[in-house]
């Protein structure tokens, strides 16, 4: 065997990107949630959260089907009290922030590059309820589609809730009304570039 294409060779193999190396990633995602829960009293009126637009950002490093991330969410969700069709809203007085560090593992992968992604965490809500300062912690679950739309761009349509602890503290509400967990169903779009 002559010893300079193996030498090209091998300095090839060593000094070109390596095939499944792992890459990180930089996502931006835009969506509208929809909130339940929170608290209620005997005759059905709940008050909670309502209906925000969402703004997420999303790091994340992996290789093949498992990828590791840091998911954030902004939202100014408005304060609603509902009972049967009727809701009253008030702007303004709430707003939440969400760290959640997650995994995504590719459950589906067809045609040129679409995958279905199942993505899983905890979740870290702080919440500014007029001007108070509440933590909670809970569990995130979504199911992500990604397609390919350039060399290192990728579009997205993410489902996803978390289940929490109630947003309202004990003595924010009266006798007679009952806190339960705050959950929280969204839907977004976004863009993935690939560094």
């Amino acid at each position: 065997m002559r010893p300079l294409p193996v030498t090209l060779l091998a300095f090839g193999l060593a000094a070109g990107p390596h095939i499944g190396a792992a890459q990180w990633s930089l996502s931006a995602d835009v969506g509208v949630a929809y909130f339940g829960g929170t608290s209620r009293d005997s005759a059905g009126a709940t008050v909670g959260p309502y209906r925000p637009t969402t703004l997420a950002v999303r790091v994340d490093h992996g290789d093949g089907p498992v990828r590791f991330g840091l998911h954030v969410l902004y939202a100014e969700p408005g304060l609603a009290g509902k009972q049967g069709d009727l809701a009253f809203v008030q702007s303004g007085v709430l707003s939440l922030w969400e760290i959640v560090p997650q995994v995504a593992v590719r459950v589906v992968r067809f045609g040129t590059g679409v995958e279905g992604r199942i993505e899983a965490g905890p979740a870290f809500d702080l919440w500014e309820f007029d001007n108070e300062q509440r933590n909670r912690v809970g569990a995130r679950g979504a199911v992500a589609l990604q397609w390919p739309l350039a060399r290192s761009l990728t579009g997205s349509l993410r489902v996803g809730g978390v289940w929490s602890e109630s947003v309202v503290d004990p003595g924010d509400v009266p006798a007679g009304v009952e806190r339960v967990t705050t959950r929280r169903f969204d839907v977004a779009i976004g863009l993935r570039y690939t560094l």
